[in-house]
């Protein structure tokens, strides 16, 4: 059974995803739409009361798992001359 925490970021996600496809359909630039997604959600940890180095932690912590769910670059292929 699913606790209320998972629920509330279930509806937290299909928010965030309705909101993603809109920047892209309005053609909001990535780095914008980037930039005033994560000015909410630090606002909203700040509006909590959680420390700065709680925020920090966990803003630390989503980019190491955003990094490592990213695809490998290829490595570039050497050319013959």
């Amino acid at each position: 059974m699913p606790s209320d925490s998972d629920e509330q970021f279930d509806k937290a996600d299909m928010i965030l995803s309705n909101a993603l496809q809109e920047f892209i359909s309005a053609g909001v630039s990535q780095e914008v739409y980037g930039m005033a997604m994560l000015e909410i959600g630090v606002l909203a940890l700040v509006k909590l009361d959680e420390s700065e180095e709680r925020i920090a932690a966990l803003v630390t912590d989503f980019i190491s798992r955003a990094r490592q769910s990213m695809p490998q670059a290829p490595a570039p292929r050497a050319t013959d001359t």
